[in-house]
């Protein structure tokens, strides 16, 4: 008596594993998706009025209105749940997490309320898992419609159940959460209702009431003005189904057909699917279409309504298909049990494979098992590595932002925790807000409606008296705030005017390095340093007695009160030059590595004798007082690496532990705030939130 609950449990809960290491691997696998900013914002704009105590705000709140509110205030639970660390970065994460769990949830109620094998197809279908484990709009709704059938096909026709109330609450609370769902279901139910579980009139009119009302409560946007925003949101999908977006994309008419009887998500994410059966759950499931029809007639209704419906309306999302994943499943799952019945009194019969199968010991099977939970420990920790890494990591591009471009070579901090960033279109002031929920503002520079000299910005400083100085490809640009003033190669005195670096130093004096020579601005006028004439000039650093210049042969040292010069070589060139706070002076060099002054010699440290990636280094610079974070980039192929180093260990931000874009790290900086600024050459910049 007591080992039949057992038996039944424990294939739902080993389905309900499986379910949460698949969406968890997910979780920390899959990259930012098209719409994941869009819905995380929303969550953040939520939880900030929600902080502040602004209902009106949030019931007025407009932005993707075209899809009800109900999830994005679940995402947006997370946000208030994180508190103070509640950074893009961990909200992403949260978020997805709390999508994974409603995703979760339908494949233990199909495992449940169905059979175990159901739930496992639903466990491992890769749109299932793809789409429930992202900031999507999906893992609600479908959750909610699984809810909605199974828990209906417990009523009763005389009488109200609790069963009957529980579907109608999640038949709105599905509807609350994307209105695509909506039409498939309800025939589904209209069709349970009115053929198979014939409900009186009566229940099915109190059950429409509280499908409706949990559809209200749960849509806030509809509180105020229901009838006119509920005919303005239907009506946006209409004109998108029709618009440009979508012809654009020019997806075929049988489209959904491709999405379920192939495994996209293995092909697009092929790191993170490593399995693909979508396409034979989808065969099994149509082999036993004509069984079902006989014994489970509302599946077919479900399958067929669905797959029409997926081909009649416009819009071909792969997300979309997740309307009829659960009844192919629980078909596949029938299926499957017929053909190994069918198997099993085949080889009864016949004995075909019973004396050709071997018969393990128990001892096999637990070997074998303790080999799987040994994979799977491995899957899973990488799963939590990256997830772990990647916390603290954000991004900043030209197509999530007003960034001109995504070449950043130069990053300067300026007061109220506001950024200058130069790109090789233009510069532009990254100013934040009160709130981390809002958006950041942005004032643009380009030669459109500036005095910049070139659009190309290639190295910036400020002096004291708190003008900005722009080196470009086509010359220098300053600015006080009021003026621009620009200077040509003639002007400088030198041969070659992309200027490569500028520094400031005390006194208003400015140093520009360029390709062939350098040259200081005294506050009046620009004089040419012979000492560096006909070198290429790649990095200046200055500190209240000297000025370094990082040349292709090695680092300069300038005593302008002495008017003395002192050398030293380096085996490659000179990058970026840094003096920590130690006073150590450190170089990044061309191909040998970071370099570090002891006396009058380089100390060296390579791929081969520490624990740096590469030797091509761009930038070196100290984050906190021993503390050194480099840029580095593959000698022969694009991206890179950034790396740290506190003098005894090194560690890298990998694909695999962390969230950096790996493309090449040209400049590092660190604000007031406590994140650290990654210019790279194709990607934007990556942010890091540096974890005290």
């Amino acid at each position: 008596m007591n080992t039949s609950p057992r038996k039944k449990i424990w294939p739902i809960l080993t389905v309900v594993i499986l379910a949460i290491f698949l969406r968890t691997w997910a979780v920390s696998l899959l990259p930012e998706d098209f719409d994941e900013p869009v819905y995380l914002q929303v969550a953040f704009d939520y939880a900030d009025m929600i902080k502040k105590g602004d209902f009106s705000g949030l019931i007025d709140y407009a932005n993707v209105q075209e899809h009800p509110a109900f999830v994005k205030l679940l995402y947006s639970g997370a946000v208030l749940a994180l508190g103070k660390i509640a950074t893009w970065a961990n909200a992403f994460y949260a978020s997805r997490a709390a999508s994974a769990i409603f995703g979760v949830l339908a494949v233990a109620i199909l495992a449940f309320f169905i059979d175990p094998l159901s739930g496992g197809l639903l466990a491992i279908h890769t749109l299932a898992v793809k789409y429930t484990s992202q900031v999507y709009l999906e893992a609600v709704p479908h959750f909610m419609t699984i809810a909605a059938v199974l828990t209906f096909l417990r009523t009763n026709q005389e009488r109200a159940s609790r069963w009957l109330w529980f579907s109608a609450v999640a038949l709105g609370a599905a509807a609350a959460s994307k209105y695509s769902y909506l039409p498939v279901i309800l025939v589904v139910l209209a069709y349970l209702a009115f053929f198979e579980k014939k409900v009186q009139w009566r229940l099915l009119l109190g059950y429409a009431a509280v499908a409706l009302l949990t559809f209200f409560v749960l849509d806030i946007y509809l509180w105020r003005e229901p009838i006119q925003r509920l005919a303005g949101s239907l009506a946006y999908h209409v004109g998108y189904s029709q618009g440009a977006h979508v012809e654009e994309v020019g997806y075929p008419w049988f489209q959904p057909f491709i999405w379920i009887f192939t495994s996209a998500p293995a092909t697009w994410h092929g790191n993170v699917f490593f399995w693909g059966f979508d396409g034979l759950i989808s065969i099994a499931a149509v082999l036993g279409i004509r069984r079902e029809w006989k014994e489970r007639r509302w599946l077919v209704v479900w399958l067929a309504f669905g797959v029409l419906f997926l081909l009649l309306w416009p819009t071909k999302w792969p997300q979309y298909a997740l309307t009829i994943t659960p009844p192919l499943c629980i078909m596949a799952a029938a299926s499957i049990r017929w053909i190994v019945k069918w198997a099993r009194e085949q080889e009864s019969y016949w004995d075909y494979v019973k004396e050709l199968v071997p018969k393990p010991g128990k001892w096999f099977w637990i070997a074998l098992g303790a080999f799987l939970f040994f994979i799977a420990t491995i899957y899973l920790s990488g799963a939590i590595r990256l997830a772990v890494g990647r916390i603290g990591w954000s991004h900043i591009t030209a197509e999530s932002s007003l960034l001109p471009g995504n070449t950043v070579n130069a990053i300067l901090p300026l007061e109220d925790g506001r950024m200058l960033l130069g790109t090789d279109k233009g510069a532009a002031i990254w100013i934040p807000t009160e709130s981390t929920d809002d958006l950041p503002e942005w004032v643009i520079y380009d030669t459109g409606n500036s005095g910049l000299v070139n659009n190309q910005i290639l190295s910036m400083t400020r002096d004291d008296n708190g003008t900005l100085w722009f080196g470009t490809a086509a010359g220098i640009s300053s600015y006080d705030g009021s003026e621009w003033d620009s200077f040509h190669a003639s002007e400088l005195g030198l041969p070659s005017i992309r200027t490569l670096s500028l520094a400031s130093a005390p006194g208003g004096m400015i140093y520009a390095g360029t390709l062939r020579g350098a040259a200081f601005w005294d506050g009046a006028s620009w004089s040419p340093l012979d000492r560096l004439s006909e070198q290429t000039v790649f990095g200046i650093t200055t500190d209240a007695e000297w000025a370094y210049f990082g040349t292709s042969s090695g680092m300069h040292r300038y005593d302008s009160q002495a008017g003395t010069w002192d050398f030293f070589p380096t085996e490659s060139a000179v990058t970026h030059i840094l003096v920590d706070s130690s006073g150590t002076i450190w170089a990044s060099t061309s191909g040998s590595g970071l370099a570090r002054l002891n006396g009058a010699n380089w100390e060296y440290f390579r791929p081969s004798n520490s624990g740096i990636p590469y030797s091509f280094v761009h930038w070196v610079t100290e984050i906190e007082p021993g503390l050194l974070w480099l840029g580095t980039s593959h000698p022969t192929a694009s991206g890179g690496i950034v790396a740290t180093f506190d003098g005894g260990e090194w560690h890298t931000f990998q694909k695999d532990n962390s969230g950096s874009s790996l493309s090449e790290p040209l400049v590092i900086v660190p604000s007031a705030d406590d994140q650290v600024w990654i210019g790279t050459r194709s990607q934007g910049i990556d942010l890091y939130q540096i974890r005290r």
